[in-house]
């Protein structure tokens, strides 16, 4: 093991290596963009990036910031592509109908070119976790660090898809690597990245408001009776640096807003949210204040807000609740990551907090407050929709677990060693479902096959499996298909011909139905010409009944229902009536 330490300390060995494992992600994330049809949020994302770069205006859909969107959409300013020019619209899948038919034939494509404008921020992401991993521990934890990264079929699914999900993964990573820099060496150098890069976060996802204190705790977590910091500074000196810091973030976020209607005053808006509405309340002398952020950036801000606060089915385990779970993002953890990590982690909080001398008890804190944190804030929200809410925590529980590398030694420490090497060995095989990452259920849960009984959404079911059902069609002609399909993209427009199935009661016929809405989640159906059509909550639940004749990609059933059939779900349905009508 010391002949191995000395050989990857070596930097052309070091990056070579790293270099490798970002390149197994990255072709890995790319044959996954170009297998999976368009999902739900990313029906809209792309094209609104699109039209932002084409019109400088960011009121298209305020629900998300604007980087990650244009960042996507870059690419297609050297193409062909059209906007559809549409109009501004409360209903955001609007701007991918409009983008659609001005792109039947490349819009797949297009969307492919901006998924990997995501992969690349995927790449960037690991290289900055090898190098905090390598400043914080040693070049070998460091390469550890990225095959956890590279492996992880969760980071997969987002890195492949053109959302916000990995983007502020990455940034919650950017912001607290320099936030530590910063605390540890304070200057106006560290000061201005760390702001420019708190900035860019804003820009990515409003989940990043959280990053402001965090980095104020993770300044007293490093600093605090630290006899390693013998420099000190004056106060002053530190308040003058905290205030570039602050005017950086706030100089990159209104750039970011191409500086349009800032410093408006709080009297100037109607606040939907509770954590806004106060602001109406302030004396007539506040409220004349002027905001120093973007007018898009606030409202934007407010209506995730409004809308984080309402009720919102969420599926667990076979149950529903219109308020969320508190437990929902333990078991999702407990469901989605592969046993191999979990055992790491394990194996990890064990070790490092039975002996700090391994691993410090203040890098510790360092390390698990950004995931404790997030994971509180998730677990009592109503709105939890999947795992990707909670994916920045993942860079943190990744360098959690990168030094124990360090600690195998099949001499002194043999059953340490022994089950961090089966649980390293075991990671890889979490990538037997390639491209299908999104729909990743462990082995508990039973694989993505079962994974619908636990958790649906974003978790297994984003609309990702619309070209597999029409591959199926053309292999297997269906004159009367009748689909209920979980996505945003209007399948009419893929040429996929259907009607919607009869609700409650199960006719005789050849039916689509995609996992969520098995699972009995109320949604807002498109039909056969693109128009909606509201689906009560469980409505298509008998079909839970039936053994599907087939899966494809996890997130859409098959059936094949006859008279038979039919008269077998009226026979259970009696029974269990009269089993219930008994004393």
């Amino acid at each position: 093991m010391a002949s191995l330490q000395k050989v990857i300390q070596r930097p052309p060995v070091f990056w070579s290596v790293v270099g490798f494992l970002l390149l197994i992600q990255f072709c890995l994330g790319v044959y996954s963009a170009r297998q999976l049809s368009v999902t739900h949020d990313e029906y809209w994302h792309l094209p609104v990036g699109f039209l932002s770069l084409e019109t400088s205006r960011f009121d298209y859909d305020r629900l998300n910031p604007p980087l990650i969107r244009s960042w996507s959409a870059l690419p297609l300013l050297m193409t062909s592509a059209q906007s559809g020019s549409p109009d501004l619209s409360s209903d955001p899948a609007d701007y991918g109908d409009a983008f659609l038919d001005a792109n039947p034939v490349d819009y797949q494509h297009f969307y492919f070119l901006g998924r990997c404008m995501i992969l690349l921020l995927a790449v960037a992401s690991g290289l900055l976790l090898a190098l905090w991993t390598r400043e914080l521990f040693s070049s070998q934890a460091a390469c550890f660090a990225v095959f956890l990264w590279a492996m992880s079929p969760n980071i997969l699914a987002s890195a492949a898809l053109g959302t916000q999900d990995l983007a502020i993964t990455g940034f919650f990573l950017a912001a607290l690597y320099c936030g530590w820099k910063f605390a540890c060496l304070p200057s106006w150098k560290w000061a201005i990245v760390t702001g420019v890069v708190l900035g860019l976060a804003q820009l990515t996802k409003y989940t990043a408001i959280l990053l402001a204190p965090l980095l104020v705790i993770q300044w007293i977590l490093v600093r605090y009776k630290n006899p390693e910091i013998r420099e000190r500074q004056a106060k002053k000196t530190l308040a003058m640096y905290w205030g570039i810091l602050v005017f950086s973030c706030l100089f990159i976020l209104n750039a970011g807003y191409l500086f349009q209607s800032t410093f408006q005053p709080v009297s100037s808006y109607q606040f939907q949210s509770s954590e806004l509405k106060f602001l109406t309340a302030l004396p007539e002398v506040l409220q004349s204040f002027p905001l120093p952020v973007p007018r898009d950036y606030i409202m934007g801000f407010d209506l995730q807000r409004f809308i984080m606060q309402q009720s919102h089915p969420t599926f667990l385990d076979n149950q529903w609740e219109q308020h969320g779970f508190r437990s929902y993002y333990l078991y999702t953890l407990l469901y989605k990551l592969p046993h191999g990590f979990q055992f790491l982690i394990v194996i990890a909080l064990y070790s490092w907090l039975k002996n700090p001398r391994l691993l410090p008890r203040r890098t510790l804190a360092v390390l698990l407050t950004p995931v404790v944190l997030l994971l509180t804030i998730a677990s009592l929200a109503n709105n939890q929709l999947g795992l990707r809410y909670v994916l920045p925590i993942f860079p943190f529980l990744i360098l959690l677990c990168a030094p124990l590398v360090e600690q195998l030694d099949f001499e002194r420490r043999k059953i340490l060693s022994y089950l961090v090497t089966i649980a390293i060995l075991s990671l890889p095989l979490s990538l037997r479902y390639a491209p299908d990452h999104l729909a990743y259920f462990n082995e508990l849960a039973g694989g993505p096959e079962l994974g619908d009984t636990h958790l649906v959404d974003s978790n297994i079911d984003w609309g990702q499996d619309l070209y597999r059902l029409q591959e199926y069609l053309e292999e297997h002609p269906v004159e009367d298909l009748r689909l209920a399909y979980f996505g945003t993209i209007p399948p009419g427009k893929l040429g996929i011909k259907y009607e919607f199935p009869a609700e409650f009661r199960p006719v005789p016929g050849k039916y689509a139905i995609s996992a969520s809405i098995l699972q009995g989640r109320p949604y807002t159906l498109r039909r056969q010409d693109g128009s909606r059509y509201n689906l009560q909550h469980d409505a298509l639940g008998f079909f839970r009944f039936f053994e599907p004749e087939a899966q494809l990609g996890y997130s859409i059933n098959y059936y094949d229902l006859t008279p038979e059939d039919i008269a077998r779900w009226r026979t259970a349905v009696m029974q269990a009536n009269r089993s219930l009508q008994s004393p």
